[in-house]
């Protein structure tokens, strides 16, 4: 799912406004996981929410949380899509935790 579909997964995230958008490679860290985690961050619960139904609409995939949530996942199997309001994504700071993932894509450091 990497190719054109990890393509259009960025897409989908930044025609609803998603921000700071990473790709972290996690497959050597932990393949149990999955092999992409993508991590962006909207600015209230429904933007969240409205960013996990339409990766949904075209992926299908797992959605795990609600309107009280400041942290939403959407898994996909390989590709677990973490979408954060900004204090949740600071406290939990998945880039930091891992930081020996490869960076394959960064809207910070213009990675591609």
């Amino acid at each position: 799912m990497f190719g054109e579909d990890l393509r259009r997964l960025l897409e989908i995230l930044r025609e609803k406004a998603g921000e700071d958008v990473v790709v972290l490679n996690i497959r050597p860290i932990n393949p149990v996981i999955g092999d992409y985690f993508v991590i962006a961050t909207g600015y209230t619960t429904d933007h969240l929410l409205d960013m996990a139904e339409a990766i949904r609409s075209e992926f299908g995939g797992r959605l795990e949380g609600n309107e009280l949530s400041s942290w939403v996942i959407v898994d996909l199997g390989d590709i677990v899509v973490h979408l954060f309001l900004p204090d949740a994504r600071a406290f939990y700071s998945l880039e930091d935790l891992y930081g020996d993932a490869e960076v394959l894509y960064s809207e910070r450091e213009e990675v591609v």
